[in-house]
């Protein structure tokens, strides 16, 4: 077994962009691109990370914090330019001998915030099958991969229903099931749960925990800090820069009563258990555990207050 999933080391990313009008302030590198000039856009500096096998991983930033650019590099997607190292290990019990990779990555699922944009079949299996067939899998295995791949994601009845009568957390479960009968040991899902109602949410976010259960890598990236678990890891990024890598509870602590916590210092609004948190903090009340996170672990720690 391998020691990591994906280490990154002093990793920057640059990409190419259209040159802006007033170029009086910028201070990127101007290049010849596709005949057109264009500049080069530093979007990610100084990338440090190491995600061991089987690891949940939260990664979390507002709006432009390089969140999305770190999922899609960890999946291989996009076009840009690297420097620093780039390690991506696949599984050996996979029938592929585990490797190093520093350019092409191995097949890694992404699960974007809209699914509709990854479907192509007509129903949930065709989906499945279809992603099956682009990969190349014996014909054999398809149909039983699909079948449990549909069964662990809940849409054996809805198998043969059409796209697009489904829900919106039935769509992501449909994406998210051909990952699943493809083989990948890694997940990767950028925003899920951004267009999906709270009941959605939630039926996407079981399903997934069951996956990570199993022994699946997922990283998770997200503005959503309520999805947010106790012990769960979370990578803050900030203007392309990692500012927090740590626990969920030490992501929200903070260090002291006119002290920033890591979260607050991403400009992240902090979930409504948190904030409570805070409040009773501010009193002069202070919990064990610390930071609980979710409303029964507050219900207890309130209750064992003062014992």
């Amino acid at each position: 077994m391998y020691d990591y999933r994906w280490q990154l080391e002093d990793v920057d990313l640059y990409v190419h962009a259209p040159l802006p009008l007033d170029r009086s302030t910028s201070n990127v590198r101007e290049e010849q691109a596709g005949g057109d000039r264009a500049e080069e856009r530093q979007l990610l500096h100084h990338i440090h990370i190491t995600i061991k096998p089987g690891e949940w991983v939260f990664l979390v930033g507002a709006n432009g914090s390089g969140k999305s650019t770190l999922t899609r590099l960890l999946a291989g997607y996009g076009s840009w330019r690297t420097t620093g190292t780039v390690r991506i290990m696949e599984r050996a019990d996979k029938g592929i001998a585990a490797e190093e990779h520093s350019a092409a990555a191995p097949f890694t699922p992404l699960v974007m915030q809209n699914p509709e944009a990854s479907l192509v079949g007509m129903t949930p299996r065709e989906d499945a099958m279809l992603l099956l067939e682009q990969l190349g899998i014996p014909a054999a295995d398809i149909f039983p991969r699909v079948e449990e791949a549909l069964r662990r994601t809940g849409l054996t009845e809805h198998q043969a229903s059409q796209i697009a009568t489904l829900s919106g957390g039935q769509k992501q479960l449909t994406a998210i099931a051909g990952c699943i009968a493809s083989g990948a040991d890694a997940l990767l899902l950028d925003e899920p749960t951004s267009m999906l109602d709270p009941d959605a949410s939630m039926l996407v976010m079981d399903a997934v925990r069951s996956l990570h259960d199993a022994g699946t890598t997922v990283i998770w990236a997200t503005q959503r800090l309520e999805e947010i678990r106790q012990g769960d890891r979370v990578v803050a990024l900030k203007d392309g820069r990692i500012t927090f890598d740590g626990s969920a509870e030490s992501f929200f602590v903070r260090p002291s009563a006119d002290a920033l916590s890591p979260c607050e210092q991403a400009e992240l609004e902090a979930p409504y258990i948190v904030e409570t948190v805070w409040a009773l903090q501010n009193e002069g009340i202070m919990l064990d555990p610390r930071m609980p996170l979710s409303p029964s672990e507050l219900a207890k720690a309130v209750s064992r207050y003062g014992k």
